[in-house]
């Protein structure tokens, strides 16, 4: 009998199977040949023709991009993809998840995909910004849209506002807020920085991890200091100085203060305050 049952149970799946796969065939001539066949429903339009399937629907339109995305593989010619079919998936994308916002593949597809190889980080992050409103309690999500902020977009600012979001939600790497920090000390914004982590600390209960993010804090707030100082020098003087020690010499202030990471503070071209150990 015992043998008998699992017979059974794949007698029994063997049609569901095929009807899958059928499915998945049939799917696939209904998919663009080219750029005029490339149109994707609006999503109200998808959402009335769902009826109340509204999770099939989204099931199903992330399936049209997994099957033709894999059938490009089969291409020899280069590009692999098109740019329009780059365009077609990202539509059927947010097709999927206007139908199903909490649907996680679509997302992390996305991410994978239409940032790193069909240059479509903005396209990519809107797309993730959904995913961000609806599953709130999704550290990643955030983390993927401040890392395209850093990485492809070359936005330091935005990618540590995302960051600081995403170090806040469950289950995120006590890394974040330092990374966070970072970002900000790049793109002159080290007050808001310096608040961000006396935040982390005041929550923080682990002693390694209030060690660290103490000794960031403290480089930081080192940095702030010294910006104001650049500051009063230039509304006395008016003047930019080239070097720290001016700002000894013209009484603005005392001394330098050290770097906790064991590197040297000083006024980068631009003007801004910058320290040889990158705060590493």
């Amino acid at each position: 009998m015992q043998r008998v049952l699992p017979v059974i149970l794949i007698l029994l799946l063997f049609p569901i199977h095929v009807s899958i796969v059928s499915k998945v065939t049939e799917g696939k001539k209904l998919l663009p040949k080219g750029e005029d066949t490339s149109y994707v429903l609006p999503s109200p339009i998808l959402k009335i023709l769902a009826l109340e399937f509204d999770g099939l629907a989204s099931d199903y339109a992330f399936l049209e991009a997994l099957v033709f995305f894999g059938s490009t593989f089969e291409r020899k010619e280069r590009p692999r993809v098109k740019e329009w079919e780059w365009g077609w998936m990202s539509n059927i994308l947010n097709a999927s998840t206007d139908l199903d916002p909490y649907f996680l593949d679509p997302y992390y597809f996305g991410q994978a995909h239409l940032t790193w190889e069909g240059n479509m980080a903005r396209e990519t992050n809107t797309l993730l910004e959904k995913g961000s409103r609806y599953r709130d309690w999704d550290w990643n999500i955030p983390f993927y849209i401040g890392f395209n902020h850093f990485y492809f977009l070359q936005n330091n600012e935005e990618g540590a506002v995302y960051l600081m979001e995403s170090s806040k939600r469950p289950g995120a790497p006590s890394l974040l807020p330092q990374l966070a920090a970072r970002l900000m000390y790049k793109a002159n914004r080290t007050e808001n920085a310096v608040i961000f982590l006396q935040e982390i600390l005041s929550i923080t209960d682990d002693e390694n991890t209030k060690k660290m993010y103490g000794m960031r804090l403290n480089a930081l707030k080192a940095i702030l200091f010294m910006e104001k100082a650049v500051d009063a020098y230039k509304s006395r003087f008016k003047d930019q100085p080239a070097r720290l020690d001016e700002l000894i010499a013209r009484g603005i202030i005392k001394e330098i203060p050290k770097d906790p990471y064991g590197g040297k503070f000083y006024i980068d071209k631009d003007g801004s305050i910058k320290t040889t150990s990158e705060l590493r």
